[in-house]
């Protein structure tokens, strides 16, 4: 396999794109271990406030998901789009994106109107009355989850295939690869379940 220099421009956009790959795990890992809270039945002010409190936060974790999901995923304009990655096969990516979720490309444009959709009208901008089905109700947010994920790999397999020149781009390169998507789901895991306690 040969190795190309990449510009920087690419180096900054696949880094971007791989810091809201990051988030998106690390929120929705958050958001999966804080529904398992329990709430507490009692009507005291320091019951209401923590039933308040993890809700606050679990609802926080998909708003921050949806937003960045909708960044490397939603419109084309946006600078931070997977399909700005000029060493990307956008046929291939779809592809694999599909296949780590175990949909189609069909259902593909279904999740994503959900989530631009839930961003415009919920998260970024509010419509007052509006309806909206919540990715949080229902399993997209697994998609969302396993999306993100597929993309992270395939975006960590193109920074370890170029040449950097620059010291900071090579160690960068190098401790991003090494933190797998299995341990930031389980950073994010323990770190909700230590606020727990």
């Amino acid at each position: 396999m040969s190795r190309n220099v990449m510009d920087i421009e690419q180096f900054e956009l696949i880094k971007t794109a791989e810091l809201c790959c990051r988030d998106i795990i690390i929120n929705l890992s958050i958001h999966d271990e804080l529904n398992v809270v329990q709430e507490r039945a009692e009507t005291t002010d320091d019951d209401i406030l923590f039933n308040s409190y993890w809700a606050q936060t679990r609802n926080n974790s998909v708003f921050v998901s949806i937003l960045r999901w909708c960044q490397i995923f939603g419109a084309h304009k946006e600078s931070t789009h997977w399909k700005n990655i000029q060493s990307l096969s956008q046929s291939t990516v779809r592809s694999n994106l599909c296949g780590a979720c175990g949909i189609s490309e069909d259902d593909w444009m279904q999740y994503h109107k959900i989530a631009l959709s839930f961003r415009n009208k919920l998260v970024a901008h509010v419509d007052i009355g509006e309806v909206l089905r919540n990715p949080a109700k229902t399993h997209y947010l697994k998609v969302y989850h396993e999306s993100a994920k597929a993309l992270r790999n395939i975006l960590i397999s193109l920074l370890l295939d170029f040449i950097h020149k620059e010291p900071l781009a090579i160690d960068y390169v190098k401790s991003t690869s090494q933190l797998t998507n299995q341990e930031l789901e389980r950073q994010a895991r323990r770190m909700a379940a230590l606020a727990l306690i």
